[in-house]
């Protein structure tokens, strides 16, 4: 699951584009620390996932479960819009419990 980690957790009128850019971060956060042709595997999920909309809405497909968890929920644009600049090459869509994407950089 991406976990929307946000300093503005407590504010409800948080927009997608600052949670997208401190999703961003997380991600260069995790790049930075690869060793010379390492990779990295995130698991995210969908918003094909049987929950998607259930909870407050914070932000264009972030939702907060309780106060200070959110959840963005991907569909692959969104996949490719945030990891395509760590070297993306590939997506599997996995559908169990829950839908998700096991992502590949």
């Amino acid at each position: 699951m991406a976990i929307c980690h946000s300093s503005i957790n407590n504010m409800p009128f948080a927009s997608r584009k600052l949670v997208k850019k401190e999703s961003q971060q997380l991600i260069l956060n995790c790049y930075e620390q690869l060793i010379e042709k390492g990779s990295m595997l995130f698991s995210a999920i969908t918003n094909e996932a049987p929950n998607f909309g259930m909870e407050k809405r914070i932000g264009k497909d972030c939702y907060e479960l309780h106060k200070g968890a959110k959840v963005f929920y991907y569909d692959k644009q969104s996949v490719k819009e945030e990891f395509g600049e760590v070297g993306l090459f590939e997506i599997i869509e996995i559908d169990e419990n829950q839908s998700f994407y096991f992502i590949m950089c």
